[in-house]
């Protein structure tokens, strides 16, 4: 070999080790500039999501709120309802014994005895169909509060879902936040 080829070599040999050195360099910049994007990214999401689950948060515990206020109202309103039902079905009794006595005693009367009756037993009739509808509004209402419980249950777990989430990305940003 002549000297002059082995300063090339010598030269390319150096140049390419520089080069290998620039493509080492631009790995570690781009890897760095990947690293710094994904915390970036790490750290923009917990607080969207923090945000975010803050907000569902409160939807979810005014929604809780709204029900119980309907469950308090709903629960006043069968109060109310039982007494009525209570009162319908003791007046539908009533009428209907007193009906049914004065229907014996017409049985051998004349025609205007009889035709009053008939008017009692309408009017006890009546009171009956009072009474049953009475009762099926405490049934709906019933029916309803238990309803209500259902979501207030639902909503209350997921209140308690969405707690522990905040509770987790709170002590995620907190772990990863540098402490000063």
């Amino acid at each position: 070999m002549t000297p002059y080829k082995k300063a090339y070599n010598k030269q390319a040999w150096f140049l390419n080790l520089r080069e290998k050195n620039n493509q080492m360099k631009k790995i570690i910049l781009v890897l760095m500039i990947a690293v710094l994007g994904f915390t970036t990214s790490v750290f923009s999401q917990s607080k969207v999501d923090t945000v975010a689950l803050n907000k569902e948060y409160a939807e979810v515990t005014k929604d809780i709120t709204d029900l119980q206020a309907k469950l308090q109202e709903t629960q006043s309103k069968l109060t109310g309802e039982q007494s009525k039902a209570q009162d319908a079905t003791q007046e539908a009794k009533e009428s209907a014994q007193q009906s049914s006595t004065q229907a014996q005693k017409a049985s051998n009367g004349d025609y205007d005895e009889t035709r009053k009756e008939r008017k009692k037993a309408k009017r006890a009739a009546n009171a009956s169909e009072d009474a049953k509808d009475a009762n099926a509004d405490v049934k709906d209402l019933n029916n309803e509060i238990k309803d209500l419980n259902k979501q207030i249950s639902k909503k209350q777990k997921k209140q308690q879902q969405l707690q522990a989430k905040l509770t987790a990305a709170n002590v995620t940003t907190a772990a990863i936040a540098p402490q000063p």
